[in-house]
C-alpha cells in the first residue's frame, strides 16, 4: 500500500452521555410514545446499558489524534450534550467540532429526538463541511497503534476489513426466536444482545446482493460521503424510513454497511481481512481473558479496540484498563 496519499480525511464520532438526566426524561418520553405506536422494537435498543457513558469517548478522541494524526477535523455528533473534558483548550488541541442532532436532521426535525445509532448513522453524511472521506467511530472505538490513511483508504478505494458469508434467512418464526432469546440471555446471564448480523444482510440486500453479503465486524467504517449522498438521493423514501425509528427497530438497516457493500458493487472496494481488532466485552470476558486482552493492547498487538459492557467489568479491572488506555493515547 501506498503511504503517500494526501486526500483529505476527517472522522465523525457519535455519543452519548445516558446519565444526563434531561436526556433520561427524553428518552422516557419518547419510549411511552413510541410503544404506543410501534410493537417490534429490539429489546437491546431500549436497555439502558446503550446510554451509558463509561468514559470511553476521551481515548477514541485522544487515540484518533496520537494514531492518525493526518485526520483533518474531529465532528462529534451528540444530542444537545458535551462532555465534561470537552474545553476550549482540548477542542482545539485535538481539532474537535461538536455537531448537534438538529443539524444533521434540518428538515427531518420530525426523527428528533433519537435514541437510535441506525437512525444517526443514516444521516451523519450530512454533517456541513464534511470530508468527502471520512472514517465513523462509535464512542466505544479505540485506536491501540499507529496507523496511515491506506488502511482505510487505498488507491482510490474504501478499505473494509472482514470476510464473506452466505446470507441467512430472518423470517417471522426466526425473528420470534431471536426476540426470545434475548430476553432470555438478559434475564439469566446480564448480557445484552442485538441482531447486528440482520442490519448487515439488509443493507447488502439494498446493494443488490442476493446470496452473500460481507460480514465486518465491530471496527471504524471508512466511507465515501458521496456513495451514501447519492444514494439516498436516488431514494428519498428509504432515508426518510430508516431515519423514522426513535429506538432499535427489525425493519431498519445500516447505513455504514449499505455504503460498504455499494463500494463492493461499484467494484471500488479493497477487502482484507479483518486483523488487529480486539473487542473487550464486559458481559463475556472473564478475568483471565480480559487480563490477556489488556496485555495486548499494552503490546500494541492490535489497531482496533471495541469496548462493549465497561459497566459489567469489576472495578480492579476496569481501573487498570483505564490506566492502559491513558498510558497509550497520551500526547507527547
Amino acid at each position: 500500500m501506498s503511504h503517500n496519499q494526501t486526500d483529505t480525511i476527517d472522522a465523525v464520532v457519535t455519543w452519548v452521555d445516558g446519565n444526563d438526566p434531561i436526556h433520561q426524561k427524553k428518552r422516557i418520553n419518547a419510549l411511552r410514545e413510541s410503544k404506543l405506536i410501534s410493537t417490534d422494537h429490539l429489546t437491546t435498543g431500549e436497555q439502558k446499558t446503550r446510554f451509558i457513558d463509561n468514559g470511553e469517548l476521551k481515548f477514541c478522541i485522544t487515540s484518533i489524534r496520537k494514531f492518525a494524526p493526518w485526520v483533518r477535523y474531529i465532528y462529534l455528533v451528540t444530542d444537545n450534550q458535551t462532555p465534561d473534558f470537552l474545553e476550549e483548550e482540548f477542542i482545539d488541541k485535538y481539532k474537535v467540532n461538536v455537531v448537534d442532532h438538529k443539524e444533521i436532521f434540518q428538515s427531518y426535525e420530525s426523527a428528533l429526538p433519537t435514541f437510535n445509532s441506525r437512525t444517526i448513522e443514516t444521516a451523519i453524511w450530512r454533517i456541513p463541511g464534511l470530508a468527502e472521506k471520512f472514517i465513523y467511530f462509535n464512542d466505544d472505538f479505540v485506536l491501540t497503534s499507529p496507523l496511515q490513511k491506506d488502511h482505510f483508504f487505498n488507491n482510490g478505494n474504501v478499505v473494509i476489513r472482514g470476510r464473506l458469508r452466505r446470507m441467512g434467512s430472518y423470517g417471522k418464526w426466526r425473528m420470534h426466536l431471536n426476540h426470545i432469546y434475548s430476553k432470555t440471555i438478559k434475564k439469566f446471564l446480564g448480557i445484552t444482545y442485538s441482531m447486528h448480523l440482520l442490519y448487515q444482510i439488509r443493507s447488502a440486500q439494498l446493494a443488490g446482493f442476493d446470496n452473500k453479503y460481507y460480514y465486518v465486524p465491530h471496527v471504524p467504517h471508512p466511507v465515501r460521503k458521496s456513495t451514501i449522498a447519492t444514494f439516498f438521493e436516488e431514494n428519498p423514501d428509504l432515508f426518510e424510513k430508516n431515519i423514522q425509528y426513535k429506538f432499535r427497530d427489525t425493519d431498519q438497516f445500516s447505513a455504514m454497511y449499505l455504503a460498504y457493500h455499494l463500494e463492493i458493487a461499484n467494484k471500488n472496494a479493497e477487502l482484507v481481512s479483518p486483523d488487529k481488532a480486539l473487542m473487550i466485552n464486559g458481559e463475556m470476558d472473564f478475568s483471565g481473558m480480559l487480563n490477556r486482552k489488556i496485555k495486548a493492547i499494552k503490546d500494541e498487538k492490535n489497531a482496533f479496540l471495541c469496548i462493549q459492557g465497561m459497566e459489567k467489568v469489576n472495578s480492579k479491572q476496569k481501573k487498570h484498563l483505564m490506566r492502559t488506555l491513558s498510558a497509550l493515547t497520551e500526547m507527547d
